[in-house]
Order: C-alpha cells, then sequence, then structure tokens
C-alpha cells in the first residue's frame, strides 16, 4: 500500500510524539516512529498520507509545536526504504528483548515448589 507514510523533519527538541498524535488526531494515525531528539518522524496512516496531511495545513503551511515544517510524503523508492528500516529495527527490538530475557535470572532445570520426593522423616 503505496502513499501511506509520511517523513517529517524535524530539528531535535522542537516537538513531541504527543503534539503529532494530537495534530493528526481523527485524520487515521496507525502508528508514529520517533525518539525525542530524533532529527525526523514517520507518520504511518490507515489511509492516504496526503489527504491526511492536506486536512491539517494551515494557509498553506504545515505547522508542528509552534514552528513551521514541510512533511513529505514517502512513495516509491523512500517507502521501500522505510519499510526495510522498519522490519529491521523491529526485529532488533525483539532480539534485544530475548536476548535480555535468556540471562534473566536462570529459570532452568527443576524449580523448588514442583512436588517430587515429599516430606522426609527421620528414622530413629
Amino acid at each position: 500500500s503505496s502513499g501511506i507514510n509520511a517523513e517529517w523533519p524535524l530539528r531535535p527538541g522542537e516537538t513531541s510524539r504527543e503534539d503529532m498524535k494530537t495534530l493528526f488526531e481523527g485524520h487515521g494515525v496507525s502508528w508514529v516512529t520517533f525518539n525525542k531528539g530524533d532529527p525526523e518522524a514517520y507518520i504511518r496512516f490507515e489511509g492516504s498520507a496526503q489527504e491526511a496531511l492536506e486536512k491539517v495545513r494551515v494557509d498553506e503551511k504545515f505547522i508542528l509545536s509552534g514552528k513551521e515544517s514541510s512533511p513529505v510524503v514517502l512513495d516509491g523508492t523512500e517507502e521501500e526504504e522505510y519499510w526495510k528500516k522498519s522490519a529491521y529495527e523491529k526485529a532488533e527490538f525483539f532480539n534485544k528483548k530475548n536476548r535480555k530475557r535468556k540471562f534473566d535470572g536462570a529459570r532452568g532445570g527443576r524449580g523448588r515448589g514442583r512436588g517430587g520426593r515429599g516430606k522426609r522423616y527421620r528414622r530413629d
């Protein structure tokens, strides 16, 4: 599905994910890829990114957090690169999470409280 992603160039400290969600509220945002300090944000829409951008344009300008900006709808090669990068980052996130879990308090073998030998009584 082409034309559902937009790249929004930013200056560090210029905005927040919440500001983006507020701006596009009711315009079909399905995902925002942005961390504080990133030089750009990627916004995925349920439908056409161009249509959503047109709805939030004010006097032929795009204003986010009080600053004028120039978002770009991704298509063709740009959009393919976005999807590849997105898939890679998602895989890295889950790999990191799984690696951490493996070393997080080794839980293998027989644990306590699983029954087994029962209570032992001392014989005199």
